[in-house]
C-alpha cells in the first residue's frame, strides 16, 4: 500500500486554479483517494509547463529524497490530477498526458489518472458535452 501520493497539476490551470478540490478529495478519501488509509501523506507539484519534461527532474529529486529518508519509492503512487487528464471546466486534456505517463512510469512509479471529479463534469460527460477520460 502506498504512503505517499503525489499529485501532478497542469502549470497552466495552476496559475489560475489552487489545488483544493483535489487536496480537499484527499483528505475525504473520496473518489480517486477513497482506497488509501490514514497514515498516507500527500503532495502536489506542477508537470512545469509545456511539455512536462520539467516532471523527470522533480520526480528524480523526490527519489534522491526517499533514498535520503530511507524510505521505498514503490510506495508511492502519482496522480495525474483531473486537469490534465480529463475534458474538463479548465481544459481539454493534455496533449503531452502520454508522454508525461511515460516519463513517472520510467521513474518506477505507478501511475493513476485523475484526482477531483466535480458533479458538474460528471454531468456533462453524460450528456456528452465533456468526453470520457
Amino acid at each position: 500500500m502506498s504512503k505517499l501520493v503525489v499529485i501532478i497539476q497542469c502549470d497552466t490551470v495552476q496559475m489560475r486554479c489552487s489545488g483544493y478540490n483535489c487536496t480537499h478529495s484527499f483528505y475525504n478519501r473520496e473518489g480517486k483517494f477513497a482506497e488509501y488509509g490514514d497514515d498516507v501523506r500527500y503532495m502536489s507539484f506542477t508537470c512545469g509547463g509545456c511539455c512536462g519534461v520539467a516532471v523527470a527532474g522533480k520526480l528524480e529529486n523526490l527519489l534522491h529524497r526517499l533514498r535520503r529518508f530511507k524510505e521505498n519509492y514503490d510506495e508511492v503512487v502519482v496522480h495525474l490530477a483531473s486537469c490534465i487528464v480529463s475534458d474538463n471546466y479548465h481544459n481539454p486534456p493534455c496533449p503531452h498526458k502520454n508522454y508525461l505517463i511515460e516519463l513517472i512510469e520510467r521513474k518506477g512509479f505507478k501511475v493513476v489518472l485523475g484526482s477531483y471529479i466535480s458533479k458538474t463534469t460528471t454531468r456533462k460527460r453524460e450528456e456528452k458535452i465533456y468526453q470520457e477520460f
